[in-house]
């Protein structure tokens, strides 16, 4: 009897890599001890373990066979490697004193696997002043991903109010009346006030003067400045002219007068000259 033995080989799963979400490889093998005798092939298919995330799976050669071989099968790898993506965060506005908008990201590189999300969150550099603060991606994660992380800005801009000074009146003489102002669109955020003052035109007569409000200031607004009035108005006075009396053929007594109500102020005199109705006879005569 001649006795045919089974020929010893060793097949060796070859190692296989793939990006995370991409279709497995091919799994292919090697003889890598013996041979396979010319026309001769495996029956049998190599099989991975189960399993999509990044990471090492077994590439298992066991099932590979031959009637005729004596196989001694070694297992390979499959491993899963992260997907690069590059993550930016949007740009985002607000007006000062308004809540954060809602901050959100773009994959700008790459692709996310259908159904994948990121976890974590984007955050910004506190203040609330006028300015650009970060928003920062480097939070976003997911094991699976390997993150390229692209910070964006929040642009907090000035907020928009008109001031207008409120008109103000007084009697000529006496002293300004306090210069106030309204914000008459928009409005101020809690808390805040407007640096500087209000300044009126100089000149103490009667007449219309302006209140600048162009002096008032806050970083955080955009200030549109509507000026304003001091209006001072004639000082009433009552002024009598003095009883006289002469004696007919003398001269006149030199005319006088009182200031009856109100009062001049202090270094005024009043202009003009009294006079009295013409006539010398006896009798009353008007001055």
């Amino acid at each position: 009897a001649l006795s045919i033995d089974a020929r010893p080989i060793t097949v060796t799963a070859d190692a296989k890599s793939k990006v995370y979400g991409n279709v497995d490889p091919g799994l292919t093998y090697q003889v890598t001890q013996g041979n396979l005798v010319a026309g001769d092939s495996l029956a049998g298919v190599l099989r991975r373990a189960a399993g999509e995330n990044v990471g090492s799976y077994t590439i298992d050669a066991s099932a590979l066979a031959n009637g005729n071989y004596l196989i001694t099968a070694q297992n390979g790898a499959l491993s899963i490697d992260a997907r690069p993506i590059t993550v930016t965060a949007d740009a985002k506005t607000k007006v000062y004193g308004n809540v954060d908008p809602g901050l959100t990201y773009q994959v700008t590189q790459g692709n996310l696997v259908a159904g994948d999300s990121l976890a974590g969150a984007l955050r910004r550099t506190a203040g609330e002043n006028v300015g650009s603060y970060t928003i920062d991606a480097s939070a976003l994660a997911n094991g699976n991903y390997v993150i390229t992380a692209q910070n964006g800005a929040l642009s907090i801009d000035a907020r928009p109010i008109t001031v207008t000074a409120d008109a103000k009146s007084k009697v000529y003489g006496n002293v300004d009346p306090g210069l106030t102002y309204q914000v008459t669109q928009g409005n101020l955020v809690a808390g805040d006030s407007l640096a500087g003052v209000l300044r009126r035109a100089a000149g103490e007569n009667v007449g219309s003067y302006t209140i600048d409000a162009s002096g008032l200031a806050n970083g955080n607004y955009l200030i549109t400045a509507q000026n304003g009035a001091l209006s001072i108005d004639a000082r009433p006075i009552t002024v009598t002219a003095d009883a006289k009396s002469k004696v007919y053929g003398n001269v006149d007594p030199g005319l006088t007068y009182q200031v009856t109500q109100g009062n001049l102020v202090a270094g005024d005199s009043l202009a003009g000259v009294l006079r009295r109705a013409a006539g010398e006879n006896v009798g009353s005569y008007t001055i």
